[in-house]
């Protein structure tokens, strides 16, 4: 187990689907010993949290779930932030601490100060985990072991905020990396959103044209990400907008090139491609099994 330890007296997560619920059953497989509350809009969603073990209390009233909240984990779709935060604002207690799992953080922390006067103990993270699963009962509490987590600090945060939010995270197994929100989002563009994209869209292709009767295992893997949660998935490009398009353009280039290459014959530039592809895959490979870096990102 990770020599973390994680201590507060009360974390709420608001929103236990997938990583909310993977929270709680990490923490309580670790040994965490306070309370963890849920909220929830539907009770249907309490009923399947409840159902995993790991709250305390489960919730539909936000004033209940944050009354004696220490820590508050944002764990919904990113077009529900502003609401949540809006709740916070007239529920959450005086120092509570905020953290959340969105997959944009510039969007975050613009939601946040719309409706936030102080944001100084609200610590932006991004655990680079999930699954083609979604909700409370895909709950796995190994869901964020040896994954890294992206933090996005500023100066002005508070120390015990951060060092709160940052003990949470490492306690669960992450490795913990900082950058600023735009720089985050544009990663994340390129190897989380991109690769979704063109998932749903190597699957769209088969399904409109045929030979998904001939796929095999190299498909099934190619296109696993078109399987996530497509409300949470729109939300997320949505949000990120901008550097999905610039991820488009980028893909674009690669694709133009690679017809060139097959109009003219050209068979050195193509191999050429194709062997500094898979040379640069395979570094990546053994630099991810010495120091864990960006996993694919459902979250």
């Amino acid at each position: 187990m990770p020599g973390t330890t994680f201590h507060t007296d009360q974390l709420t997560v608001i929103g236990p689907g997938l990583l909310g619920t993977s929270v709680a059953l990490g923490l309580r497989q670790r040994g965490f010993a306070g309370r963890i509350v849920a909220l929830a809009r539907r009770q249907r969603t309490l009923d399947l949290a409840r159902a995993s073990g790991g709250y305390d209390t489960l919730t539909t009233d936000p004033a209940a779930a944050l009354e004696n909240a220490t820590l508050a984990l944002i764990a919904v779709p990113l077009s529900a932030f502003r609401g949540v935060f809006a709740q916070i604002a007239e529920h959450g207690p005086a120092g509570m601490v905020v953290t959340d799992v969105g997959s944009t953080k510039a969007s975050v922390i613009a939601d946040a100060r719309a409706e936030l006067a102080d944001l100084s103990r609200v610590i932006g993270a991004h655990p680079m985990a999930g699954s083609e699963n979604a909700g409370p009962s895909a709950g796995d509490p190994d869901l964020f072991l040896d994954k890294p987590c992206v933090m996005t600090v500023s100066d002005d945060d508070d120390p015990q905020a951060i060092a709160l939010v940052e003990s949470l995270w490492a306690s669960l197994g992450m490795s913990l990396l900082r950058m600023s929100p735009s720089e985050h989002d544009r990663q994340v563009a390129l190897v989380s959103h991109l690769p979704h994209l063109v998932a749903v869209m190597l699957m769209g292709i088969a399904a409109d044209h045929g030979g998904l009767d001939l796929a095999s295992t190299g498909f099934m893997g190619a296109t696993r990400l078109a399987s996530s949660n497509p409300p949470m998935r729109a939300d997320i490009l949505a949000a990120n907008h901008d550097e999905v398009r610039h991820a488009l353009a980028r893909l674009r280039g690669q694709c133009e090139r690679v017809e060139h290459w097959l109009e003219r014959g050209d068979h050195s530039a193509m191999l050429d491609s194709l062997e500094r592809a898979a040379s640069a895959r395979a570094a990546w490979i053994v630099q991810r099994a010495q120091q864990p870096t960006p996993d694919d990102d459902t979250a």
